[in-house]
């Protein structure tokens, strides 16, 4: 209550303003001229020319002419591809513009750690995503937008399910214990989490991927840096301090479920029972379940900004309210996000101040799809016999039991409750000194502030089977302070010495606590677990709690120099000092080095068609401490409770958990990279080429240790284990077509990376083939014993790949395998298994492409694949057998093996491993820019309809071929997943 209260006094405060603030409406103005080329007078077709800030645009057309009605004093932007662009302010009905041809693409500026830089000075790996290319619709997830946009980043989401975040890869995992996932930073704040902003206020993604761009943010920075920079006010929004604009945006999706499980139905059943199980007790119903449980997913998104300035002043603030119906019954979330960017100009403009504050409430609704149990919807609805009906006679939920954990999935969503609070906040204040001519003093100042609470309540009767009830409540927060000053110093000497020093020191402290309790047996349904107090079973458990720390201090310098536009040089170094790590390795060093060469601006100057040829090598070290703190040290954890001899009473006895280890250090990660930048034809095709190595040693591991000598415990996280990835990445730009009716410019991303063990973490001496680990157990009915893995790493493999027993042959309804020891053998654990292929694409691609049409229309779609890779059909393992049916349900393929007499239940095989490679059409967009030039107080108006995941192709026969990448363990698809959605979206967009 309290926080829909604030929310509506907020946008009731913000209309106000809208309402109450005097804009002065300026004259109308109806602006023509000619376009012309600088060198020859000859007209240009195709220019495009936008009233900046807003969608209101034009387009010369054959003889270079245009016409557009703005405001007198507005700005117009003339753009063309292969020409230096142009911004002129409307102040006469007549302006006529020429445009020199432009042999580079110099403007364009990368946001770098600390810092900018040209895109042409370039010496490391650095990509960058404007808003306009990101994708678009029906997203979950502001890094969504960024999906097959960046070669050698990967976004992956297992299933459709609203709650669930994406698993982000930059260049391939490097880690084990720690994290490999990117850092994010957020208008300069590092580790800001970006679903705390809308897609909406997003301007740019800038990914730093080499560790001569990352190792800048030292330990934090070994799995990548995805910089995001969020819209702000700026001088054409200058209405005094009024507002000057006003965008609305409202989109509307509706989902369905992209692919269902092919089970059997209640006909088939009966069937089969008639054939080979003549006492099946029939139910009498015909249910599909998995209709009952999934339905119309749906998604309303409303956002409002509103930016102005002042000679000195410039703001934008923004409000988006998401509302996600997930397709599963029972799921959902609600996203209110705020934010507000202030930039102020004092002191002659010597110095500017910034502030920049965001908040973000949610509410989730959740229902577990995951390990095989009472309360797993999707299982519980694969296997539940559609004979049974969802209500009984009288009708309450039909409760029948046919075996072993078996329920009414539809009972589990009804009745209970399994939700999450979150509030979220995010503050920085910047200020910015020019002390002298070409140096600044920088210090920022940033807070971040997370707080959840999860409740969990199921009342008696839920299942069939005894069932007492269950609550639990917890509380986790999460703050984060950071302080970070710098000297940035440019200077040019003799007109071709350029040199760009920086210098500074960073300060961040981060604090973790949270508590939980929990109770069995509610004695009323109405109370649910609000008040634990209610409940009459509480034993040993079920109250804990935690809390704690961590510190981290860097200094950073870092130094550029280039000689004429020609030849670059840029070396940097950090030193960081954490408190996760042993007494004796507290600090670290990461270096790096980068060079660059244009070529065409040294011997090949005179090849006409050639605008930009540029060479980049780069070396570089970064760390890595993404784990918990307190790993260097001994912790104890309660084992449960006994009598005290001496008093009587029961007490909570402890043991170690983990030995102290003071040698515990940084996670290095040292990459070498060489890169080659293009242009040809007035950069009308562009491009990248990245080579890179990235050597991980010292990997974060919790290695099993005798308990002996100083060991308190079986457990000791130490250094080990040595990870290469090695890949190729490409991008390519082309502006194909910029006629005055139409335009078309497409890019494409092309990746490759491997991964491969050079040393493992605990080697098996005995084994011939070096150290290994088994990974990838699955469980479900019939996995029994521990051989139901299906992933092994091992030293001179690549990671996870598939390590699977073959099937040669079937007798009396058993598989049969070749045994380890020579001969054969149907018992799975004694089966020789061979390695038979990985979860790892070999190549992962991107398309884009953007069309516009007779001005006004726009059509643009992206096509996303990965080739070469496997993954294991879990679903199909545990489902296509006979040995449970017809109690429980199965896929259509168990009808075959029960005709071959088939006795086994679920066996790991490479019969069920299946290539995966796919082509996605991630999303098709068709929009309309309506015409507002006659209506003075309305700058932009577009209708559009975006359809998301609308096909794709590929020979895999589960229900996603797509990889959802995790450390070591991945690459299979089993039948508790929450499934892919398809989904169309329509949108207004409207701009004042």
């Amino acid at each position: 209550m309290f926080k829909k209260f604030i929310l509506k006094r907020l946008l009731s405060s913000l209309i106000m303003i809208i309402g109450i603030t005097s804009i002065s409406v300026a004259q109308q103005l109806d602006v023509s001229g000619t376009i012309v080329d600088a060198s020859d007078g000859s007209p240009l077709i195709g220019v495009t020319v936008i009233q900046k800030g807003t969608t209101n645009g034009s387009i010369s057309d054959v003889d270079g002419k245009y016409s557009i009605s703005v405001q007198r004093g507005d700005t117009l932007v003339f753009s063309y591809v292969g020409y230096e662009g142009q911004e002129l302010v409307a102040l006469a009905n007549t302006l006529n513009v020429s445009l020199s041809e432009s042999s580079e693409m110099l403007e364009e500026v990368l946001i770098i750690g600390y810092g900018t830089q040209k895109k042409t000075d370039k010496t490391g790996a650095v990509a960058k995503v404007e808003a306009s290319d990101l994708n678009s619709g029906n997203l979950s997830d502001p890094i969504q937008g960024l999906q097959g946009k960046a070669a050698g980043v990967s976004i992956t989401k297992k299933g459709g399910d609203p709650n669930a975040g994406f698993t982000v890869r930059v260049r391939g995992s490097s880690g084990y214990a720690a994290s490999s996932d990117p850092l994010y930073v957020i208008d300069g704040i590092p580790g800001a989490d970006p679903t705390m902003i809308s897609a909406e206020d997003i301007e740019s993604y800038n990914i730093l991927k080499d560790a001569a761009s990352t190792a800048i943010y030292g330990s934090r920075g070994a799995n990548g840096v995805i910089i995001i920079t969020t819209k702000k006010g700026s001088e054409s929004d200058k209405k005094g301090l009024a507002v000057g604009k006003v965008t609305f945006d409202t989109k509307y999706s509706l989902s369905k479920v992209d692919r269902l499980v092919d089970v059997l139905n209640a006909q088939q059943i009966r069937d089969y029972a008639v054939q080979y199980n003549k006492e099946f007790i029939d139910g009498g119903a015909n249910t599909n379940w998995q209709d009952e449980i999934y339905r119309t997913g749906s998604t309303f998104e409303k956002s409002l900004s509103f930016s102005g300035s002042s000679d000195k002043s410039f703001y934008r603030a923004s409000i988006t309210h998401n509302d996600w119906v997930g397709v599963m019954q029972g799921t959902s979330k609600e996203r209110t996000t705020a934010k507000i960017n202030l930039t102020h100009k004092g002191i002659n403009d010597r110095l500017t101040l910034s502030a920049n504050m965001a908040v973000a409430f949610e509410n989730n609704d959740y229902e577990n799809y995951s390990g095989n149990n009472k309360d797993d919807i999707v299982y519980q609805a694969l296997t539940r016999n559609p004979t049974d009906p969802v209500y009984d006679a009288d009708g309450n939920f039909d409760k029948t039991q046919r075996v072993f954990n078996y329920e009414n999935p539809l009972a589990v969503i009804d009745m209970v409750t399994n939700v999450r609070d979150a509030k979220r906040y995010l503050g920085s204040l910047k200020a910015d000194l020019l002390i002298a001519e070409g140096l600044n003093f920088t210090n920022t100042v940033s807070y971040i502030r997370n707080d959840q609470e999860f409740t969990y309540f199921r009342p008696k009767g839920v299942f069939a089977s005894a069932d007492n009830g269950f609550g639990r409540r917890s509380y986790d927060n999460y703050q984060d302070k950071q302080f970070e000053s710098y000297l940035t110093y440019v200077k040019t000497f003799n007109a071709v010495h350029n040199i760009n020093l920086m210098g500074g020191y960073s300060w961040r402290e981060a604090s973790y606590d949270g508590l939980y309790s929990q109770a069995q047996n509610p004695q009323s349904p109405y109370i649910g677990a609000n008040d634990l107090r209610t409940f009459s079973e509480v034993v040993y458990g079920d109250v804990g709690s935690y809390k704690s720390s961590e510190t981290l201090i860097g200094f950073f310098a870092r130094g550029q120099y280039n000689f004429n536009n020609k030849y670059y040089f840029t070396a940097s170094i950090r030193r960081d000092g954490s408190s996760k790590f042993g007494i004796n390795n507290k600090w670290g060093w990461f270096p790096t080095a980068s060079a660059g060469w244009n070529i065409n601006k040294d011997f090949m100057q005179d090849v006409s068609w050639l605008d930009q040829l540029k060479l980049r090598a780069s070396y570089g070290i970064s760390g890595n401490q993404a784990f918990g703190a307190g790993y260097s040290q001994v912790s104890y954890r309660p084992t449960g409770l006994a009598t005290n001899p001496e008093t009587g009473q029961q007490v909570v006895t402890f043991e170690p958990a983990r030995n102290n280890n003071p040698d515990l250090k940084w996670e290095r990660t040292a990459e070498t990279n060489i890169g080659i930048d293009f242009a040809v034809l007035n950069s009308k095709l562009s491009g990248t080429v990245e080579v890179y190595q990235k050597h991980t040693t010292d990997m974060l591991y919790p290695k099993p240790v005798a308990i002996e000598g100083g060991n308190v415990s079986n457990r000791t996280f130490d250094n080990a284990g040595e990870l290469l990835n090695k890949g190729v990445e490409l991008y390519l730009q082309a502006y194909v077509v910029n006629k005055s009716n139409i335009t078309y410019n497409t890019s494409l991303t092309v990746a490759r990376n491997k991964s491969k063990w050079i040393n493992l973490f605990n080697p098996d001496e005995s084994n011939e083939d070096g150290g290994y680990e088994n990974n990838g157990y699955l469980s479900g009915r019939g996995a029994v014993g521990d051989a139901f893995y299906i992933i092994r790493n091992q030293e001179g493999h690549e990671v996870s790949e598939f390590y699977l027993p073959e099937i040669v042959d079937i007798i009396d309804g058993e598989f049969i395998f070749k045994s380890k020891t020579g001969g054969y053998t149907n018992q799975l654990a004694n089966a020789q298994r061979v390695f038979a292929g990985s979860p790892n694409p070999e190549i992962e691609l991107g398309w884009s492409n953007n069309f516009t049409f007779y001005k006004n229309w726009t059509l643009d779609f992206s096509l996303r694949s990965m080739i070469g890779h496997k993954k294991y059909n879990a679903t199909k393992m545990f489902m296509d057998s006979p040995f449970d049916l017809p109690d429980l349900n199965a896929v259509e393929d168990a009808l075959s093996w029960a005709e071959q007499g088939r006795v086994t239940t679920a066996v790991i095989a490479t019969e069920y491993l299946e290539d995966a490679s796919f082509v996605k059409l991630d999303y098709l967009a068709i929009g309309y820019n309506f015409d507002t030039k006659k209506i003075s107080w309305l700058h932009g108006l577009r209708l559009s309809v975006v359809a998301n995941n609308l096909f794709t192709i590929t020979k895999y026969t589960g229900a996603d071929p797509e990889i959802y990448y995790s450390n070591l363990a991945y690459g299979w698809d089993q039948y508790n997943v929450y499934p892919n959605t398809r989904s169309f979206t329509f949108g207004l967009n409207a701009t004042f």
